[in-house]
């Protein structure tokens, strides 16, 4: 089974062989994930110059440009809403997802954000969250988990 699918440029490119997957342990914000066009700086940097060469271009209605202004600040305020939305909403499918792989019999612990579920030795394994179809994945992995890892 390949997961290449659900990664992005963000996030580790290879994992261990997966042990076992949760599909859809929580939900996704329904807006937009965060990339360059919807950044609510690059918005409002970008539109408010836009908008205020509106007013100065001869044949062109002055409130045209304030309309404009007025859209832009609007998506940008939307933008934002969206914008920090998504690490929000990790953080409540990283909780989710230790609840579920706990209540399927895993021991796993969540400590700082960071994810792992223990094996029947004892050997704590790498966990990982992932965006998957309809909702957050939950992976677990077969590989060791890193030192980084709080004890």
């Amino acid at each position: 089974m390949s997961l290449q699918q659900h990664f992005d440029g963000s996030r580790p490119t290879a994992t261990g062989a997966p042990v076992r997957v949760f599909a859809d342990v929580a939900r996704v914000p329904r807006t937009p994930a965060p990339r360059g066009w919807n950044n609510p700086a690059v918005v409002a940097v970008v539109g408010m110059p836009l908008s205020v060469s509106l007013t100065w271009i001869p044949f062109v209605p002055p409130l045209l440009g304030v309309l404009a202004l007025a859209l832009v600040l609007g998506y940008a305020a939307a933008a934002a809403v969206g914008w920090f939305s998504w690490p929000q909403s990790r953080d409540d499918a990283l909780a989710e997802a230790a609840w579920v792989a706990a209540q399927s019999g895993y021991r796993v612990d969540l400590r700082e954000g960071a994810l792992r579920w223990f094996d029947r030795d004892g050997t704590a394994r790498c966990a990982t969250v992932l965006r998957g179809a309809h909702g957050w994945d939950l992976v677990l992995e077969d590989r060791p988990a890193g030192e980084d890892v709080p004890a």
